[in-house]
C-alpha cells in the first residue's frame, strides 16, 4: 500500500510540474510539432521567395530578348519597304540588297521571337514550391494540386 501511496505523489508532483522539459508528454509533443510546423511555414516561404525570384529573372530576360527582337523586325521591316520603294521606283540593282537585308532580318527576328514565347510559355512560376507544398501538406491529407488520371484531359467538350 505504501508503494501504491508513493506512485500517487510522484503522479501528481508529476501533474503539477507539468513536466515541461520532457517531450513525452502531449504537450511537449503538440509544442514540438507547433515547432516544426512554424520551420517547415518559414522553409516553405524562403523556397517560395527564391523560385519567384527566378522565375522573374527567366521571364524578364525572355522579356528583353523578345523586346530586342522586335526592333530588329522593326528595323527589317523599314529595310524591306525602302528596298520595295527602290524597287517600284525604277532602280532594280539598288533595290534588291535592302530588300533581300530587310527580309532576313523580318525572319530572323519572327524565329527569334517564336523561339523566345515557347520558352516563356514553358516558365511555370512558383512550380518547385507549389509541390513541395502538396508533398508536405499529403500526409495530412490537405495537398490541393492533384493530377488528373491517365485516360483524363481536365478540359471539358
Amino acid at each position: 500500500m505504501r508503494e501504491f501511496a508513493d506512485g500517487r505523489k510522484l503522479l501528481l508532483q508529476a501533474m503539477k510540474n507539468g513536466e515541461r522539459d520532457k517531450p513525452d508528454g502531449v504537450i511537449g509533443l503538440a509544442r514540438e510539432t507547433a515547432d516544426a510546423l512554424g520551420q517547415l511555414t518559414v522553409q516553405h516561404l524562403r523556397l517560395a521567395r527564391l523560385e519567384i525570384k527566378a522565375d522573374l529573372r527567366a521571364m524578364g530576360l525572355q522579356a528583353g530578348l523578345i523586346a530586342v527582337l522586335v526592333a530588329l523586325a522593326i528595323v527589317g521591316y523599314g529595310l524591306t519597304m525602302a528596298g520595295l520603294a527602290v524597287i517600284l521606283g525604277g532602280g532594280t540593282t539598288g533595290g534588291i540588297p535592302l530588300l533581300i537585308i530587310g527580309i532576313v532580318h523580318v525572319v530572323a527576328a519572327g524565329l527569334g521571337i517564336l523561339i523566345a514565347v515557347v520558352r516563356l510559355r514553358r516558365v511555370r512560376l512558383m512550380n518547385a514550391s507549389a509541390d513541395e507544398a502538396n508533398r508536405s501538406l499529403a500526409p495530412l491529407g490537405l495537398g490541393t494540386a492533384t493530377k488528373p488520371a491517365s485516360g483524363q484531359t481536365g478540359a471539358r467538350p
